[in-house]
């Protein structure tokens, strides 16, 4: 940890929500059940898509325990577009009455037509005060001064500006890949602290690696989003050695909240915040089995909105596939925390082993300075099935695009570390493509 950071408490703040955050197991899981049979009933009563699917399901009666929540189907991305379908533009799902509907989000509609997440006044009160849990645990207080690059809208990280505000803290809000301006205000000491996605950081670390990185001092703290890589420690750990920062990562799913995960400076995973307003699940990414959630455990998160009025989802497949990292901590949390190590619709299969991109910029981040971090797999099918050797691209600096020596070092490291056989292109950085948001970590070319 660096900066002021590694001092900070949260016991003298009247932000923090110490009942939720500090309870036990058993606390937790009263807190969430007496929401739940409020919630079910509701749902019941409002919702055509889920009381339908309910039915289907076998379950007639408008009571069900939290404890039996696993009788009730799983719902994906493809269920709510339907749901929107069926009655447009808010679904046979929305119960509450249009009227109370106050804010509408967008997907991004990178598979199709975007959908929309609408909000009541409720719901948005909710949001606000998950996030303002989140981002208050990764030790953004009211003396802290933010540069966000998270746009307005039409996406809902855009929610993170009402969270800052309600947090009090100075807020510089600037345009998604607007890099100049970025870094302009960084180094005009407008701000101490960065909201990034971990792709950007790693761009910034990349570029002022190169120039007068010094000159932004003022900086001393990064919290990044919208997709893996925070917590991965070679990309982590470069950021803040050139930046001289300390990393956090904080994480949501725009289908449930835009932060519902939040890291605090101690660095050891992201503390579940959402406790009392969404119940957690972890299965079995294939069988989808129940497991429990304790420490070492992985499996894929399972959400259920336990007071959402709009549109609540129930035991929605997050695709994130997350370890358990604990509970207890030093910063006196006591909800569980997590490191998320990919996502289901991210893994690909080489002989029987499942394999996250994430794991190969794990790998390929310990060659830099002679790569920027940056890698990405090429799908030549749609077949989850990859016969290797597997294709990867990794970005590298102007002159080492022909490094046949260093293309070979990445192949065999790949090899030792993950046990499969890999092709590596190099790709120079002006042609691997924009930085300046998300990096996709696979890409389709036939």
């Amino acid at each position: 940890m660096t900066g002021r950071l590694a001092g900070d408490t949260c016991d003298r703040d009247p932000i923090w929500d110490r009942e939720v955050e500090t309870e036990t197991h058993e606390a937790a899981f009263a807190r969430a059940s007496a929401a739940w049979q409020k919630q079910f009933p509701y749902l019941m009563q409002h919702s055509g898509f889920y009381s339908r699917r309910f039915r289907e399901a076998g379950v007639t009666s408008d009571r069900l325990s939290l404890k039996d929540i696993v009788q009730l189907p799983f719902s994906t991305k493809a269920d709510l577009k339907q749901a929107i379908d069926e009655a447009p533009p808010f679904g046979s799902n929305l119960c509450a009455p249009p009227a109370q509907v106050k804010r509408v989000y967008q997907t991004s509609g990178t598979t199709g037509a975007p959908s929309v997440l609408a909000l009541s006044r409720t719901d948005i009160e909710t949001w606000t005060v998950i996030g303002t849990r989140t981002y208050f645990a990764t030790g953004i207080h009211d003396h802290s001064s933010v540069l966000t690059t998270f746009g307005a809208g039409p996406f809902v990280a855009g929610h993170t500006h009402f969270v800052l505000s309600r947090i009090g803290c100075r807020s510089v809000p600037v345009a998604p890949g607007d890099t100049d301006r970025v870094i302009f205000g960084l180094r005009s000491g407008l701000a101490d602290t960065l909201l990034s996605t971990p792709s950007f950081a790693q761009y910034l670390a990349n570029k002022l690696e190169k120039t007068d990185a010094k000159r932004m001092d003022e900086v001393t703290h990064i919290v990044t989003g919208g997709e893996p890589g925070g917590g991965i420690p070679a990309i982590r750990n470069h950021i803040q050695q050139v930046l001289g920062v300390t990393v956090t990562e904080v994480m949501g799913i725009g289908d449930i909240a835009p932060s519902l995960f939040g890291e605090c400076p101690h660095q050891q995973g992201m503390h579940f915040c959402g406790g009392g307003h969404v119940w957690v699940e972890l299965i079995d990414p294939d069988s989808r089995e129940p497991m429990t959630i304790e420490a070492g455990a992985v499996g894929e998160l399972v959400y259920t909105h336990l007071t959402r009025e709009a549109m609540p989802v129930v035991r929605f497949l997050g695709a994130d596939i997350a370890r358990i990292e604990g509970s207890t901590c030093e910063c006196g949390r006591t909800t569980f925390r997590v490191r998320v190590i990919g996502r289901r619709d991210d893994m690909f299969i080489v002989r029987g082993v499942n394999v996250y991109p994430s794991a190969i910029l794990a790998v390929v981040g310990e060659f830099r300075p002679r790569v920027t971090g940056r890698a990405r797999v090429v799908r030549k099918t749609a077949d989850v099935s990859i016969t290797p050797p597997v294709p990867i691209e990794v970005e590298v600096p102007a002159g080492h695009a022909g490094d046949s020596r260093l293309q070979a070092e990445i192949e065999e490291a790949i090899h030792r570390t993950l046990i499969f056989r890999a092709k590596v292109d190099l790709v120079p950085e002006q042609s691997f493509g924009e930085s300046g948001y998300k990096t996709r970590l696979t890409v389709n070319r036939p």
